[in-house]
């Protein structure tokens, strides 16, 4: 019997891009400001910016995917915070698909339920054995999916 194992990390380019990219403008903008606005009002803005890009790159840098003998695990950032699990035997089978451009990145409720992506538009329907699903972004989908199936015992695209 073949044992189910997987791990997967997608970056979310956006949020190294775009926050770094805002902190940049307001220190340009502070540099350029009124030589009567108060230096000290700068450095207070700046550093408040500082701190929450640490705090939301904290939280939402990555998505980690792992895949045991347990069940699946995923997770945005380095922080224990946001994260979701979902033991094997919840699991009824899982079947690569694409999230579309205009879902966008992060945590989303959609129209075909929740979507955790960070990265690309390849993804992994989870359907659970209480009729529900999720999708799951992955630089691999096929590995993903395939991998559950094997943890739920459910017929692999290679044996249909």
């Amino acid at each position: 019997m073949t044992r189910a194992h997987f791990q997967s990390r997608q970056w979310m380019t956006v949020l190294w891009i775009l926050l770094p990219m805002s902190t940049l403008a307001v220190a340009l903008f502070g540099i350029g400001a009124d030589k009567g606005q108060s230096a000290h009002t700068f450095w207070n803005v700046l550093g408040i910016m500082l701190v929450v890009n640490l705090i939301v790159l904290s939280m939402f840098a990555h998505l980690s995917i792992v895949l045991n003998a347990r069940g699946l695990y995923w997770r945005f950032g380095v922080l224990p915070w946001p994260r979701w699990e979902l033991a094997g035997a919840e699991i009824a089978f899982a079947e690569v698909c694409q999230s579309k451009w205009y879902e966008g990145k992060g945590i989303r409720l959609t129209a075909e339920g929740m979507l955790y992506n960070a990265a690309g538009n390849g993804a992994v329907r989870v359907h659970k054995k209480d009729g529900k699903s999720f999708r799951l972004g992955c630089n691999n989908p096929q590995q993903l999916s395939t991998q559950i199936n094997i943890l739920c015992g459910a017929p692999t695209a290679s044996a249909k």
